[in-house]
């Protein structure tokens, strides 16, 4: 259950002030800040300290108002039965004290004690049940008991809208990129990994080219003591550096660099 103080403190107060606040030994999720004149929120820094059924809350206010936001985790559950009981327990002495109690999703027969019989309709057609239970003396602990029936099931009740917990801009840390911008990095990503294929196909291109031209002109042409030839007379394969055949005696015809070969002399 999501419990949820907005405290005002008297207009007389000097700030800052240090307080201490008590809320349940087992509430989870805490988080204290201010509330300024703009309704722009700063979270302030807790010390905590487990004190039996409770947990004395303690900070340093700096604006009248204080909000104090926390997760109850004592909801019973009776199949669709709900009970929830919540104390507030206060070192300081209250003047006025209201609740409200916003109708669970799904939630039906809703009963109090105290009754709140008073509603109003807020935001997003959502139902508030209120009430003002006046002062409330330092020390004692005031209970509210929560009873409803919860029947998610039931058409009658549409699901609760999402609501972003501050102002949403480009700036906001951790916010989705709209879907044309995901398109567009996508489309630079893939023209990046092209101009990269082109440049490593260029690049493979000219090292074959450069290889190929490096064995024909190192064992080739340039240095025809390195090339194999065969015997022009038994067909013989020689070994390089070979002068004569070394099956049948046969002086082996080689093309240097400065001879045509036999099929271009012919030609001319």
């Amino acid at each position: 259950m999501l419990v949820r103080y907005e405290i005002q403190l008297d207009e007389g107060s000097r700030m800052p002030v240090d307080l201490t606040l008590q809320i349940p030994v087992d509430a989870q999720s805490l988080t204290i800040s201010n509330l300024n004149e703009d309704n722009d929120t700063l979270g302030l820094q807790t010390d905590v300290e487990d004190i039996g059924l409770w947990k004395d809350v303690r900070f340093t206010t700096i604006t009248r108002v204080i909000e104090v936001e926390y997760y109850d985790p004592n909801l019973v559950k009776e199949g669709e039965q709900r009970l929830f009981e919540f104390e507030w327990l206060s070192i300081y002495p209250v003047d006025s004290l209201s609740l409200n109690i916003r109708q669970p999703f799904g939630g039906s027969d809703i009963h109090s004690q105290p009754a709140m019989d008073e509603k109003f309709t807020g935001s997003g057609n959502i139902e508030y049940y209120t009430g003002e239970l006046g002062s409330v003396p330092a020390g004692e602990v005031f209970t509210l008991s929560l009873m409803y029936t919860k029947n998610t099931s039931n058409p009658a009740y549409p699901a609760l809208p999402v609501a972003p917990a501050m102002d949403v801009n480009e700036t906001t840390p951790g916010k989705t990129p709209s879907p044309l911008s995901v398109v567009l990095w996508l489309l630079s990503f893939a023209v990046a990994v092209l101009v990269l294929v082109g440049i490593y196909y260029l690049w493979f291109h000219y090292k074959t080219r450069e290889k190929q031209t490096h064995v024909v002109d190192g064992v080739g042409i340039r240095n025809p003591e390195k090339q194999m030839v065969f015997c022009h007379e038994c067909g013989k394969r020689s070994s390089p550096g070979d002068i004569f055949c070394s099956n049948c005696g046969t002086e082996l015809r080689r093309v240097d660099s400065f001879t045509k070969p036999l099929k271009a002399q012919n030609e001319d």
